[in-house]
């Protein structure tokens, strides 16, 4: 076996292991998104969804679709073509597609990407502004706070979209095996889209971050008052027990 057939034979290997995970992810995604809408139909006279209920359901859905035509599909919807392994060129194995599948599927890596990476960044938000800043449920119900955790990820995912995928046919076969708006697309404009991208991921990141960090210095607050309050209350249970035993 040469070394381009073994490369090859690898590489066949890594797309069905895509549709696989793919798979077992649009499995899981469902499985979510049936458990938050059974539990929403439970609920009395079905109230509004918790905010990190709601948040959940986003992400499961974005998870779907991105699970289903980005991995499961993948190369089912890239045009028919070739890719150079170990200096050889292939057949593109089980490519299907064409132009416009190549376009949608583009399209759908990059809006339910990025809705699904900030919707990340707002379920952080939603625990601090709950556990941190002791916000109720009811009032982060209204517009001014469904907006930004629950929309503003699908509104920054399709304004991304529209801008790159549509506007400037910032997209291609990536050489994995999908079609994005991403490293390895030929066209003039993926320089500075990647370094973009790559920004917003890392912006996304360091805000979960910092958003974990801060739950976990409140908690720990929290918990170094409660262990203090103990030592407190156990001092004073001591001080009555030896005032009664020297009496």
């Amino acid at each position: 076996m040469t070394m381009g057939l073994a490369a090859e034979k690898i590489y066949l290997a890594k797309i069905i292991a895509a549709k696989t995970s793919g798979s077992i992810s649009m499995i899981g995604s469902g499985l979510i998104i049936r458990d938050v809408i059974l539990r929403w139909h439970r609920r009395k006279e079905n109230q509004f969804l918790p905010i990190a209920q709601h948040i959940i359901l986003s992400m499961s859905i974005a998870d779907l679709f991105n699970s289903c035509f980005v991995h499961f599909l993948g190369t089912w919807m890239v045009p028919k073509g070739d890719i150079t392994i170990s200096d050889e060129k292939y057949p593109i194995p089980l490519a299907a597609g064409n132009e416009t599948t190549c376009h949608i599927q583009a399209f759908i890596w990059d809006l339910f990407t990025i809705a699904g990476c900030s919707s990340n960044a707002t379920l952080a938000t939603a625990y601090w502004l709950l556990v941190c800043k002791e916000k109720k449920e009811n009032e982060l119900k209204q517009w001014k706070w469904q907006f930004p955790l629950v929309c503003l990820p699908w509104i920054l995912g399709l304004v991304d979209s529209f801008l790159y995928v549509i506007g400037f046919n910032c997209y291609g076969f990536t050489g994995g095996w999908f079609c994005g708006a991403f490293v390895g697309v030929d066209s003039p404009h993926i320089g500075w889209r990647n370094w973009l991208l790559t920004a917003e991921v890392g912006l996304i990141n360091t805000w979960i971050i910092s958003m974990m960090l801060m739950l976990i210095k409140f908690v720990h607050t929290v918990e170094k008052r409660s262990s203090a309050y103990r030592r407190l209350v156990m001092k004073k249970i001591n001080f009555i027990f030896s005032s009664f035993a020297t009496s």
